[in-house]
């Protein structure tokens, strides 16, 4: 059987479906990307405005088509210049998305201890901070540096990730307990970091300062970011743009080991 001049069960068609696999994948992507952003409704707008468009130029109404045609382009340049961080942010994630494709894990074992450390003494440090009615910001960093996101930090070098030096980092009226305490691999790099707000919308309206900023570098980064509610003593974990939770000990845990790419047996998933 032919189509097009090529047996259905050719290679033309075979590249032909891979390149629609291809282009969709892709497109999923994307849309994994912006959706929930505020960005998604100008996007919709431009979509919508290019479709009347095309739709007017093949019913015969060049002018207008034309118009809205340009109209479509003036759209999406008004939309990289007043929605750029938006767009910075919706291209990393776009990114990350696509670093996610792995074939092989060639992760070091030891490096996976180390990280397997972090999280232990992260979940006790959220008992300890939840029992007694405290606050607090830790973040988890994986492959992106985020140094650049976090703003007046107090830079420590070479101490080791203990639930002892957490708990006296986040302890009230501590000179550090506002910030956020950032971790790398079994490291303390960082305390009394100052983390970048989350982008303004319907979801963020309602979020105390802690959340916005667990948020806000969660949008901009790949780290993981364990928040503990003074008023409330809820857990929660923002990672890859989106606030979840709140959540049990227990599950927090578990989320944690997933997300750092471990199991609580201390393998990887």
């Amino acid at each position: 059987m032919n189509l097009l001049g090529h047996s259905i069960f050719s290679s033309f068609w075979l590249i032909q479906i891979l390149d629609i696999a291809l282009v969709t994948y892709l497109v999923w992507l994307l849309l994994r990307a912006i959706w929930g952003q505020p960005v998604m409704r100008i996007i919709i707008a431009v979509v919508l405005v290019w479709g009347a468009s095309v739709l007017l130029n093949a019913i015969g109404f060049y002018s207008i088509g034309l118009i809205t045609g340009k109209l479509a382009s003036v759209i999406i340049f008004a939309l990289i210049v007043i929605f750029s961080q938006e767009v910075r942010g919706i291209l990393t994630r776009f990114g990350r998305y696509l670093s996610r494709i792995e074939f092989f894990d060639f992760r070091n074992r030891d490096v996976q201890e180390e990280k397997i450390k972090s999280v232990e003494a992260v979940v006790e440090t959220c008992n300890y901070l939840k029992e007694r009615g405290y606050g607090g910001l830790m973040v988890l960093t994986r492959t992106e540096d985020i140094s650049s996101d976090c703003k007046d930090a107090f830079e420590l070098d070479d101490l080791p990730v203990t639930a002892k030096f957490l708990e006296a980092f986040l302890t009230p009226p501590g000179p550090y307990h506002d910030g956020a305490i950032v971790i790398k691999a079994d490291r303390i790099v960082a305390a009394r970091a100052i983390l970048p707000m989350a982008f303004p919308g319907r979801d963020t309206m309602a979020l105390g300062t802690r959340h916005r900023a667990a948020k806000g570098l969660a949008e901009r980064t790949d780290a993981v970011v364990v928040v503990v509610s003074e008023e409330t003593g809820r857990l929660r974990i923002a990672f890859d743009g989106n606030l979840n939770g709140p959540y049990s000990m227990d599950t927090l845990k578990e989320q944690l080991y997933r997300l750092m790419r471990f199991s609580s047996a201390g393998g990887t998933l």
